[in-house]
């Protein structure tokens, strides 16, 4: 485990002994393995390069982008809000927030010429589409269905390719976090927004944003842009709230933080309402949002998070430490009785 996804208030909630690695638990191979997969590339050490994933020569890369786009329907200069992880990981209200803000970028930038974001989706059926569709239409008006666009599931390489040329920011599930998913985005450099709330917000509470109402939808003509109160433009947090006190639920900050160089500053945030601002602000103000993925890019040969070598040494240490303290006659058999490990990390 790691500090944030087990921080020192849930440490009670655990019977067992725990080893805490020094940066994000969740181990992964993307510098060797999808390093492969986007270059065919390595370099003496058997580690894959990635120079050809960054952004080449200009015209080249919106040439690639521009075809790519087409061939996903999405157009060539929309922001690409994105989500792949599996749609049963979307909560209602974590929806409602993602719309909220793309209907914030959208009004800002209605003005002739402009192309509006979008919100791109896991496709899961034919029902799904038709529903979310209906329901975001009925919400925010006609032309707000068209900026859902659905991706089926692609095969490893295709998934990789199309996340690194066309999102924008990946979009973090908040109830249950993106795992490999949340590390797939950050190695091909796209941005991902995560929640973690402050340690004492986790009551969560059963409130009427927890349900998209479908069945009032379905009553509702298409052409009608009528807006309930209860369901549009409600901003008070606890009507919205997602608690994050759950280990699923804290892997994106997890992942931020192990890279290293600050991201979770700016794109980690204690409730919903800033989680939006951020969403806006990375299809706003392009010099900071241009900022955040150089800087996201330029790290993955250094950071922490992509260091297989690095992290297997470090569960070695673990391995050690837990051996030694098998070995010591003061400790009992249960491990009630056997302290935490905490693994440095000298690198």
């Amino acid at each position: 485990f790691d500090p944030i996804v087990i921080p020192s208030d849930a440490r009670d909630h655990y019977d067992e002994a725990l080893v805490y690695m020094p940066h994000c638990y969740f181990v992964n191979s993307h510098r060797t393995v999808v390093g492969a997969t986007t270059t065919g590339d390595y370099d003496g050490n058997g580690v894959a390069t990635v120079a050809s994933t960054t952004r080449v020569e200009e015209g080249e890369e919106i040439e690639r982008t521009s075809s790519l786009r087409a061939e996903y329907g999405i157009h060539p200069s929309a922001f690409v809000y994105c989500c792949h992880s599996r749609p049963d990981k979307i909560d209602p209200s974590t929806f409602r927030s993602w719309m909220r803000a793309l209907e914030r970028v959208r009004a800002s930038k209605k003005c002739p010429g402009v192309v509006p974001p979008v919100l791109w989706l896991l496709r899961s059926g034919e029902e799904m589409e038709r529903n979310l569709r209906r329901w975001v239409r009925r919400e925010f008006g006609d032309d707000a269905g068209d900026c859902l666009v659905f991706a089926d599931v692609a095969e490893r390489s295709e998934h990789l390719r199309r996340l690194g040329v066309i999102a924008d920011v990946f979009l973090d599930t908040p109830a249950y976090n993106a795992h490999t998913l949340g590390c797939d985005a950050l190695y091909m450099g796209v941005p991902m927004i995560s929640l973690l709330r402050p340690s004492e917000q986790t009551d969560g509470r059963d409130t009427a944003d927890s349900k998209l109402d479908l069945e009032f939808a379905a009553d509702v003509d298409s052409s009608n842009n009528a807006r309930r109160p209860s369901d549009y433009g409600q901003h008070e947090e606890g009507s919205r709230f997602i608690a994050t006190e759950k280990l699923a639920s804290r892997v994106g900050a997890s992942l931020l933080a192990a890279i290293g160089i600050g991201l979770e500053d700016e794109l980690v945030h204690p409730d919903m309402d800033r989680y939006e601002d951020a969403m806006v602000r990375c299809a706003l103000d392009e010099e900071w949002f241009a900022n955040v993925r150089r800087r996201l890019v330029s790290s993955r040969d250094s950071s922490p998070l992509f260091d297989t070598v690095r992290w297997v040494r470090n569960l070695e240490a673990a391995f050690r430490a837990m051996a030694e303290v098998g070995g010591l006659d003061s400790y009992g058999s249960g491990a009630d009785e056997l302290p935490d490990i905490w693994v440095s990390d000298h690198d």
